[in-house]
């Protein structure tokens, strides 16, 4: 692959990254980089589906309304506003606000589905409570942590209110 190109491979998710001070060039880069993919498939017979596949430009300063597109086995593709890779939800501030929005919610939304379960007037033992927490809950909470360091204050308070809030 093309040198100011980094892969990102996991099972059948694919990312490509470019970065660099000029947009021109990171959109030179990038286009590269899907045609060397396209090679590739071709090469090896691999089926892509187009509908699935989007960018983000990531940005420090304020994102420019006019991207050139890319193009994809012959489709132009327009640049989205986020993107979801292995479940994690990538904005182009890389804020995280709305990864922190989606997993707060689908976590009080299963809160809302296991208290008949875990509540104090469910006839279940606390030990198979726990194991219900520990098993569907647990998960949610924890997943992608690993951002939560670089996640803003105010984000990270959102999720200890659903912490709290589920207790």
């Amino acid at each position: 692959m093309h040198n100011h190109i980094i892969n990102c491979f996991f099972a059948d998710d694919t990312a490509i990254l470019s970065r660099d001070s000029s947009t021109k060039l990171v959109i030179r880069t990038l286009q590269h980089g899907l045609i060397e993919i396209e090679e590739w498939c071709a090469l090896w017979c691999v089926a892509i589906n187009t509908d699935k596949t989007s960018f983000v430009m990531f940005r420090k300063g304020h994102s420019r309304k006019n991207l050139q597109s890319l193009t994809f086995f012959e489709e132009d593709l327009s640049w989205g506003m986020e993107i979801k890779y292995l479940g994690l939800i990538l904005g182009p501030k890389l804020t995280f606000r709305n990864h922190i929005k989606y997993n707060t919610d689908k976590f009080l939304r299963k809160v809302r589905e296991i208290i008949p379960l875990i509540g104090r007037k469910s006839p279940l033992f606390l030990k198979n409570k726990v194991l219900l927490f520990k098993q569907i809950l647990r998960p949610i909470l924890t997943y992608a942590s690993e951002i939560w360091g670089l996640v803003v204050k105010t984000h990270s308070k959102k999720c200890k209110f659903a912490k709290i809030r589920s207790s």
